[in-house]
């Protein structure tokens, strides 16, 4: 299925999602191969990175389930600060700017700061009155994260049998098996071992999360607080 981005920025809340190497030597290389393992990740055709650093990759979409697709790919490879931004984006002289690219900004800094194995932090850009910025986004952080960990923990192996599956999908194991020269029950266990079913489970939530921030952020912006 193809998850659609926002190829030109338009008035409204977005999922801004901006990241750093975490290398000590960063290279154009590793954010250009970023982006084709994105394309083919996502099956979109996806916009070169929409920062004018060359070293940072950065990502606008509509939708919050391509945005969490990222980042956990982000997470798997371990090379990544990852900085998710809640709020409006739009293009200026060519140049991707808003509260939501300050958001990503803001979080994506953060991320590089807090020396932990998932390097990941969602800001929101405003966030209704009365409530704390940082709290509207602590609930879905501290869930991604923890998926975040779940992902950069497989091996290899458990990855070679986990992308050959199609979520939600019955059926699979067998082929899976054949595909790897395994028995059933070693992809069963891979699986199980892996948490896999659990993590797509859980990104559902995490999804729910990021639209009802996205809807926060939207009722504030409309209203003009």
């Amino acid at each position: 299925m193809s998850h659609k981005t926002a190829m030109t920025c338009q008035d409204g809340t977005m999922f801004v999602v901006t990241m750093t190497q975490r290398s000590a030597e960063p290279s154009e290389q590793r954010v250009s191969d970023f982006h084709q393992d994105l394309k083919q990740l996502l099956r979109d055709e996806l916009p070169a990175s929409r920062s004018s650093d060359p070293l940072v990759y950065r990502q606008v979409f509509t939708a919050a389930s391509p945005a969490v697709e990222m980042a956990l790919y982000a997470m798997r490879l371990g090379t990544w600060n990852v900085g998710i931004g809640v709020g409006s984006a739009t293009e200026r002289d060519d140049e991707l700017v808003g509260p939501g690219v300050r958001a990503a900004d803001l979080a994506v800094s953060l991320a590089a700061k807090q020396g932990q194995l998932v390097s990941l932090r969602i800001e929101a850009a405003k966030p209704p009155r009365g409530v704390e910025q940082t709290q509207l986004g602590n609930h879905v952080q501290s869930v991604l994260q923890l998926l975040g960990h779940v992902v950069s923990r497989r091996s290899a192996a458990e990855w070679a049998v986990l992308d050959r599956l199609e979520p939600g999908v019955r059926g699979q194991q067998r082929r899976v098996a054949q595909e790897l020269g395994m028995t059933v029950q070693a992809v069963s266990q891979a699986i199980k071992r892996s948490l896999y079913n659990t993590e797509h489970e859980v990104r559902s939530a995490v999804i729910l999360l990021l639209e009802q921030a996205e809807a926060a952020v939207n009722i504030q912006s409309n209203s003009g607080m």
